[in-house]
Parts: structure tokens; C-alpha cells; sequence
């Protein structure tokens, strides 16, 4: 059977370079990083160059790059650390929205249940934008950080974030943002954003999973997120992943290279499934992301149930059937078959969101698996 996989921004499959960059570190080169000896020094250089290479990417200095287990361990880090800084103080409200990443908004829910931090939950627009007026509104005295994505993981609208920290520079406010699905598809530099955190995470970008980085600007407040080692400049402890940190240098070293490459692929991808889209069902199809501002990876659709007949509950598990591998929204949160909490906030009824289709191509991908997922999606979603 024909299998596609159009589930890029939930992972991407490791890149044969990258798998060989790795695999010397699992084989012959296996020193703790934190050893002195020679076996020690080797992976520690493998460690610092990585730090190098993903500074440099991304526009910081090495020492303000710090690697992680996941984007989530990412975003709590970045979140609680800096959090607990504040801890007892009079600055006690935070700023995000209400369709980040559920590593974000779980990390707030637990900061106002355990610590009583306030936090407001800005709405978006039905394009999943936020008004910076309302930002404005939102900030109080007591503000000490707003967390913002770059861009969103379900629709791909891509955020002003410089704009956002003009904003909060003003009145000294620190900013959070979650990068991951940005990275390798957008030119992003923390220095031009002025951001106090960046997440990044290695799978996104055909890298392993398991690893990833913070970006955490110099002299800004955060505490030890965890606690048991010196690793990481005394701000992580625990052994370094030497093999996968090997591997997130290669991958980034392969998407500097493959940037303009990757991207003028997925947008080619990109305007021919929205043409196929809207010749094949017209006014029947709902956008929920749009082809300016957005990701050039990531389309997300649901169709119109009073012109179409279909099951909405069942779409995914036939396309999968199929061969096709899509998403109704998060991997993070697959599996609870509720309707995407990020289409619901955009104004969308439960029906229409429970029925949505993410498709986030990758570089593998070609224009043979478009024509194949609209033939199996012409055979699911049916007319009249």
C-alpha cells in the first residue's frame, strides 16, 4: 500500500546525515561530557560546537544556548524559571494567549494553582492574530513576562513578535516564545526579535527527538530549572545527550544549507494542494490557515457539512487507512478526539473543528503524495 506522510510538524523522519553524525557517539565515542579524561574531553567538544553552531543560527552567543530534553522541558524551563524569580514580589501577572502550545498554557494553569500568578489569556481574531492594542490594554505593573508563540503549530499564522517586545521593552517586561514549528522554514534571529527565550527542538528540523535548545538572553532572570548537576552552566543538571546534541548540530547545519531550497519547496507544495483544495470542493472547504503571514509548511482545513457529507469524527482514521498520515491539530494533544482547542478559540463550532485536517509537508515530500491525499480525500468526503 501507497503510504504518505504529510505529519511534519508533529516530527520529521531523521536525516540519513544526521543518523551518521550520531552514531559514532553511541558506538565508540561514549565519554560523559563532564569527565575529565580524554574520552570526556571529546564529547565535550562535540558539545561545544553544537552550542556554537546553534548560537550562531540563530543569532545569539553560546553561552546563552542551553540544551534541553524536549520543546516542552523548552517552554517550562523558560516559563518557571523565570517565574520563580519573581516569586513574592509584586510583579505576579503574566501575558499570553489562548491557542499557544499546551506546553505553554499547562505551564501557566500550574503556576496560578500552585503560586497564584495571574495570567491573561488574549483572544485572536478568527486568523488566530492577536491585537497588539489588547496587548497594550493587558499590561499591568505587575507584569513581568509575556509568552507569545512565533508561530502557531495548528494553523501557522506567524506572530510580530519584534513588535511584541518593542511593547514590552517599554515597560520592562520580559518575552517568551515558543519557536519550535519556526525554525528552518522562517528567518529567525533572536537579536532582531529582542526575546528573552526561544524554543527550539531538534525533530522538527530532521534532527532526533529527545533534544533540544534554549535560547535564554544574557542577564536575564531565570532559576535552575533542574537540579542534581553542573551540567549546562549549573542551570541543568544531568549528562548531556552527547549522540543527539551531534545530531541537532548536523541538523541545523543542513537546514543553513537547504533554507531557500526547503522553503520554495514548501510553498510549491503548499499553492498546489490549495489549488487541487479549491478545484476539487470550492466554497465547501474552510481555510483555517491563510497563504500570507503563515508557514510555508502547514495548511489546515475542515469542509462545510451542510454541502458535504461525511463523518468528521472518522476522516483521520481514513486517511490513515488509506496510507495518508495527517493531523486534527497537536500531536501533544492526539488521541483525547476532542475538538482542536485552537480552531474553537478562532470562533470555529465544534463540528468543524473536531473535523480538521492539518497537512505539514516536509522535505521528502513531492507533488505525487499531494495528488494521492486529494484522490483519498475525494473518496471520503463526498458531495451532496
Amino acid at each position: 500500500m501507497n503510504r504518505v506522510y504529510l505529519d511534519n510538524a508533529a516530527t520529521t523522519k531523521i536525516d540519513y546525515e544526521v543518523l551518521d553524525a550520531m552514531m559514532p557517539f553511541l558506538k565508540e565515542e561514549y565519554g560523559n561530557a563532564s569527565s575529565i579524561h580524554s574520552f570526556g574531553k571529546t564529547a565535550k567538544v562535540v558539545l561545544e560546537d553544537a552550542r556554537d553552531a546553534t548560537a550562531e543560527f540563530i543569532g545569539s552567543s553560546p553561552k546563552e544556548i542551553f540544551f534541553t530534553g524536549s520543546g516542552t522541558e523548552s517552554n517550562n524551563f523558560a516559563i518557571k524559571g523565570i517565574a520563580y524569580k519573581f516569586l513574592n514580589t509584586e510583579k505576579n501577572h503574566i501575558i499570553t494567549t489562548a491557542i499557544e502550545h499546551s506546553a505553554v498554557l499547562d505551564t501557566m494553569k500550574y503556576l496560578e494553582n500552585k503560586y497564584d500568578i495571574n495570567v491573561t489569556y488574549l483572544k485572536t481574531d478568527d486568523k488566530g492574530k492577536i491585537s497588539l492594542d489588547e496587548l497594550s490594554e493587558a499590561i499591568r505593573q505587575e507584569t513581568f513576562l509575556i509568552s507569545v508563540m512565533h508561530s502557531n503549530n495548528e494553523i501557522g499564522i506567524i506572530n510580530d513578535i519584534k513588535a511584541i517586545s518593542e511593547k514590552a521593552s517599554a515597560d520592562n517586561i520580559y518575552v517568551h516564545t515558543d519557536s519550535v514549528q519556526s525554525i528552518g522554514k522562517t528567518k529567525f534571529n533572536v537579536k532582531d526579535l529582542n526575546v528573552n527565550f526561544a524554543t527550539m527542538s531538534a525533530h522538527k528540523i530532521y534532527g532526533p527527538k529527545g533534544i533540544s535548545a534554549l535560547y535564554i538572553k544574557d542577564k536575564t532572570p531565570v532559576e535552575k530549572f533542574i537540579h542534581g548537576g553542573m551540567q549546562e552552566r549549573n542551570m541543568r543538571g544531568g549528562t548531556e545527550n552527547i549522540a543527539a546534541i551531534a545530531g541537532f548540530s548536523k541538523a541545523i547545519e543542513l537546514i543553513k544549507y537547504n533554507y531557500e531550497k526547503d522553503v520554495n519547496h514548501y510553498l510549491t507544495l503548499k499553492n498546489y494542494l490549495t489549488e487541487k483544495l479549491n478545484c476539487e470542493f470550492g466554497d465547501s472547504i474552510l481555510f483555517n490557515s491563510g497563504l500570507e503571514n503563515s508557514l510555508p509548511n502547514i495548511i489546515n482545513i475542515s469542509f462545510d457539512k451542510n454541502k458535504l457529507s461525511f463523518d468528521e469524527e472518522m476522516i483521520l482514521i481514513q486517511l490513515d487507512l488509506a496510507g495518508i498520515a495527517v493531523s486534527g491539530g497537536s500531536a501533544c494533544t492526539s488521541g483525547t478526539h476532542k475538538p482542536s482547542y485552537v480552531l474553537t478559540e478562532l470562533g470555529r463550532d465544534k463540528t468543524t473543528a473536531l473535523g480538521s485536517v492539518r497537512i505539514s509537508f516536509g522535505r521528502n515530500n513531492t507533488i505525487q503524495d499531494v495528488d494521492f491525499f486529494i484522490d483519498c480525500l475525494k473518496n471520503i468526503i463526498q458531495t451532496g
